[in-house]
């Protein structure tokens, strides 16, 4: 049995989109939880995918931007996985890590506002939408923050380091460009 099966491409990254087997099992299983409504089922099933696919297009679109080649997007049951060329620095593989958490958060804090700004909740299904694409999006990106292996929290937090090294060589430079000024 084939692991990986390619559903189609994303446009914007230019980079082929892959499925894992093990999702359709969790697309089995929302159906199946839903079989009172076609269309309850199939907002569940697309906010599932659209949590995993929002992340995933993050990284991607960050890595574009910096020019990197985006090789495959992967979606897997719980997880995906967004495979690009080696960053040359170690601030862009930062960059890119970020990317995929920042989508997630940014879509998620727009889908409570409307929620929070409307009456949204008290249309039809769009409480699903919320618990998905808000809160649970949120908790996703939170976790994935984790500082262990296999997780964005793994690079991402390299920015703390990073951005402190930064801080400090561009004192030290102020420093000696002042005190040449001086010397005039």
């Amino acid at each position: 049995m084939r692991k990986w099966i390619h559903v189609g491409n994303v446009d914007r990254v230019r980079a082929p989109v892959y499925v894992h087997w093990s999702v359709f099992l969790v697309v089995i299983a929302l159906g199946a939880l839903s079989l009172k409504s076609p269309i309850y089922a199939a907002l569940a099933i697309g906010c599932y995918f659209a949590v995993i696919a929002i992340h995933e297009i993050g990284h991607a679109w960050v890595a574009r931007r910096l020019g990197y080649h985006v090789v495959a997007m992967r979606i897997g049951a719980v997880h995906g996985q967004c495979v690009f060329e080696a960053p040359d620095t170690e601030w862009e593989e930062v960059l890119i890590s970020w990317g995929g958490v920042l989508a997630q958060v940014c879509v998620a804090a727009v889908v409570l506002i409307v929620a929070r700004l409307t009456d949204a909740l008290t249309l039809p299904y769009f409480g699903l939408v919320v618990v998905f694409l808000g809160y649970l999006n949120f908790l996703v990106a939170f976790v994935n923050l984790a500082p262990g292996g296999g997780m964005d929290g793994e690079t991402a937090w390299k920015i703390v380091p990073l951005s402190w090294r930064q801080w400090r060589a561009n004192r030290v430079a102020r420093k000696a460009l002042r005190s040449i000024a001086r010397r005039r």
